[in-house]
């Protein structure tokens, strides 16, 4: 099994590291403090020192590119769906989720992972705000409005999605249970269906976020594990990065190439809450801009 370690990268004792995302028009990454409700850029080439930061009033839970546009990233607050001005902090919203069968449910879960398809559709998934009741669920973007995609499927934490290259599989995670799952996926009408276990982590392993690389494998961080596990297309482990961090959250791949994977952490017990970065032999499948 091939084995790698992260190098420690940014500073940034995070409360709640997640979300890195790499822009090559300009070069330059970005991520969020959920808990302190920051958004960070930072052009590569000038690391911590040369970043811009900004404060918001809620956080921003997931970022993402939008199309033809780097005045703007597609964002994820804790109740929907905005633009925000990475520069000035400003945000437009666009519209939040809300639970037809029970509006109480609205204000007992939060955005959180999330990510845009080969097509500029936007997914989403949402998580309980105390982490154990079973009423997260996918929702979708579409025509303006938030609509429930979950197909009855529930989780306390929901993490993903993400695509195969060719946008025939799309991955999602089931956090506390420890799941990774793949469903079949239908990118003419945005459907995802016959969902199927990939992988279960061992050992208390919470698979948070995750990305795909060229050759169709899944890297999911194992939150509490301080690794990332690199997966088949059959669900077997193959690669393993180790982080620095206990609580590693999220893997994004970057750089010129592609081959570099920055990863997030959260600040608890033996976890730094800084950012960690790892050059690895395959290259990253792109992400996908959010078409507005």
């Amino acid at each position: 099994m091939k084995q790698y370690t992260a190098e420690e990268w940014l500073p940034s004792r995070s409360g709640l590291g997640e979300s890195p995302l790499y822009r090559e028009s300009d070069d330059t990454f970005f991520f969020v403090d959920i808990k302190n409700k920051l958004v960070h850029s930072v052009p590569l080439e000038g690391g911590w020192s040369s970043k811009h930061t900004i404060e918001l009033d809620e956080p921003v839970t997931r970022l993402d590119l939008v199309d033809g546009r780097t005045d703007v990233l597609a964002a994820q607050t804790k109740t929907g769906f905005a633009l925000i001005d990475s520069a000035k902090g400003t945000l437009e919203r666009i519209t939040n989720v809300h639970h037809e069968e029970d509006a109480a449910l609205d204000g007992k879960v939060r955005m959180n992972d999330g990510a845009i398809d080969a097509r500029g559709r936007w997914w989403a998934g949402t998580m309980a705000l105390d982490e154990e009741s079973n009423i997260g669920r996918l929702w979708r973007l579409q025509g303006g409005r938030a609509n429930d995609a979950s197909a009855g499927n529930r989780s306390p934490v929901v993490n993903g999605p993400m695509w195969s290259p060719d946008s025939r599989t799309m991955y999602v995670c089931d956090t506390p249970r420890g799941d990774v799952f793949r469903y079949d996926y239908d990118l003419a009408t945005g459907e995802a269906t016959n969902r199927q276990l990939l992988a279960h982590l061992e050992g208390g392993g919470l698979p948070d976020g995750v990305a795909v690389d060229v050759e169709s494998h899944v890297w999911v961080a194992a939150n509490s594990q301080g690794k990332l596990l690199r997966l088949s297309p059959e669900g077997t482990v193959v690669a393993t990065v180790h982080v620095g961090a206990k609580m590693c959250s999220c893997p994004a791949f970057g750089g010129k190439d592609m081959k570099t994977i920055f990863v997030t952490s959260i600040m608890a017990e033996e976890s730094s809450g800084n950012v960690y970065r790892v050059g690895v032999d395959v290259a990253g499948a792109k992400r996908h801009p959010h078409r507005p």
